[in-house]
């Protein structure tokens, strides 16, 4: 017989430390799992000063602005790439983007700034 007066302490110890592991590796493995689709980050940068990311994804873009981040799916596009989510579009043709948002002015003549793997 031990001296506790609350029987179960070490019990409820053992559970919250297993929690806190448990949760610190969800965590690890989540943030893991949301970057390793990841094949590069280019930054632009437009003649209006503008600037924008474009996370370049397997089967999408995502696309990084002053107003959010928005999820491009891959579009059927004459020549060069194109991406939309039937609002946005970002184009890339060579080294030039262009995008294109409702209700503001298309960002044209967009040039990669930096790249990151």
């Amino acid at each position: 017989m031990t001296n506790d007066p609350r029987p179960g302490t070490a019990n409820l110890k053992i559970r919250v430390a297993l929690l806190v592991a448990l949760s610190g590796a969800t965590g690890m493995l989540a943030s893991t799992a949301y970057t390793r689709d990841a094949s590069r980050v280019v930054g632009y940068a437009c003649p209006g000063g503008e600037r924008f990311s474009v996370e370049y994804l397997r089967d999408h873009i995502r696309l990084r602005t002053g107003a959010g981040i928005f999820a491009l799916a891959v579009q059927p596009a004459g020549s060069g790439e194109k991406y939309s989510d039937g609002h946005t579009v970002f184009r890339l043709q060579g080294s030039e983007a262009r995008l294109e948002r409702p209700g503001l002015a298309t960002s044209a003549d967009c040039r990669a700034q930096d790249q990151r793997l």
